[in-house]
């Protein structure tokens, strides 16, 4: 019986053995399907954030050329107003001229 019984013992060593083997097996495979999950996902969060500063930096360049424009139209407006007091203030100041000089040479 002894000779039995070392090797039902050998054998259930064998299969410890071969448990721990197989154990330590899907222990790496985990690690690797974990490692490369998270790898996707950070390479998917990447893709993510960038589309998103895309998005935000288009936004604000809109946003940019909309205040230039505004501020361009406002600056054009304020131009023309200008000219127009400048001609108005011009013949202002010529009708003023002339009605000095006519009042002091009279209308010889």
């Amino acid at each position: 019986m002894s000779v039995n019984t070392i090797e039902k013992v050998k054998e259930i060593e064998r299969q410890a053995e071969e448990l721990e083997r197989d154990y330590e097996k899907q222990l790496l495979e985990l690690k690797d399907s974990t490692e490369k999950t998270i790898a996707d996902m950070q390479k998917k969060l990447d893709s993510e954030v960038e589309k998103f500063k895309e998005k935000e930096t288009a936004i604000k360049e809109d946003k940019v050329q909309s205040l230039k424009n505004s501020y361009q139209k406002e600056e054009q407006q304020q131009l023309d107003q200008l000219e127009i007091n400048f001609t108005e203030k011009k013949e202002e100041l010529v009708n003023k001229v002339v009605e000095e000089v006519m009042r002091k040479y009279g209308n010889s």
